[in-house]
This record gives C-alpha cells, structure tokens and sequence, in this order.
C-alpha cells in the first residue's frame, strides 16, 4: 500500500474524529481503553486544525485530475445549498455548521485557495460557530455579514475558474 493510498484513506476518519472531539485551549489527553489518560500534549497544531475542522491533507491538497471537475461541481453545490439555508434563515450552529464545514473542505482543494480572501473569512466563521452550542443561534446582523461573506468567497471561487490565474488547476 503506497503512503499516498494510506492518507487518501484516512481522511474520512480523520475528518469523523474532528467531527466528533472538538477541544479548546486545553492540552489534548488521548486515553487508552480503560479511559487512563497515556499522553498529554501540548500540541498547538493540531488544536487549530481540530479549532479549523478541516484536514491539512484536505487544506494543502493541489492535486489537479480527472476529479477536478467533480471538486467544482460539489463545492458550487455547497455554496449553493449554504447560501440558501441562510436565506431560509436558518441561525442555529447545528444547522449551518455541517454545511460550511462541507463547503470549506470543498473549497480548500483547489490550489492556491489559502490565498483567497474569502477562504480566510469562511473559516473564521468556520471557528465561530465551533465555540458556539449546538442550539445557540447566530443573530440576523452576522447572517447577513455570514451571508455577505460567503456570496463574495463564491465570486472569488467563479473568477478563480476562468483560468486567468489557474488557481483551480
């Protein structure tokens, strides 16, 4: 099995584990099957990409092939859907953050995307809503800035696709 297989394959867990362990500041403590603590780390690195919950293998992917054209129709779509559930005003953070954590993995895949302005602000509402509670809601004055926000991140992404930079290839 080659290392690239290896990671390919261990995305989805990755991203499950995300997911599901969400952590502050705190050091993170794994434990063992009898729930002992085995490590405690100090590890700033991976508390900001559980913070972000978005792989680095997802973050820093550049590869262009035969699945491009798919990224682009999925990461459309997610603009699409995500832009919509605010205008059906959806608010609560269990509501939109499964979307915009769908949407900004989608859109981390393109190469040179961690230069894009809207890519900065996307995730900074990404980690907003990750502090929030599940049934915490966003009020209507940061749906509209969220909504602004997102609607210029997909201008961004559009032009980024006419190829005058070849940021998507």
């Amino acid at each position: 099995m080659t290392m690239l297989k290896l990671v390919k394959d261990s995305v989805p867990s990755i991203e499950q584990f995300m997911t599901r362990y969400r952590v502050g500041s705190r050091p993170l403590v794994l434990y063992d099957r009898t729930t002992q603590p085995i490590y405690q780390m100090d590890t700033p690195a991976a508390l900001h990409r559980v913070k972000v919950g978005v792989p680095a293998t997802v973050e820093h992917s550049s590869e262009a092939g035969p699945e491009t054209g798919k990224w682009i129709a999925e990461t459309t779509q997610n603009f699409i859907t995500f832009m919509d559930a605010l205008k059906l005003r959806l608010r609560a953070k269990d509501q939109l953050h499964p979307i915009l954590q769908e949407l900004v993995t989608g859109y981390a895949r393109f190469k040179g995307s961690k230069d894009w302005e809207g890519r900065s602000r996307m995730v900074s509402w990404l980690i907003t809503l990750n502090g929030m509670k599940a049934s915490e809601e966003i009020t209507e004055e940061q749906s509209r800035q969220l909504l602004f926000d997102v609607d210029h991140a997909y201008a961004e992404f559009f032009r980024s696709l006419s190829g005058a930079k070849g940021d998507w290839r």
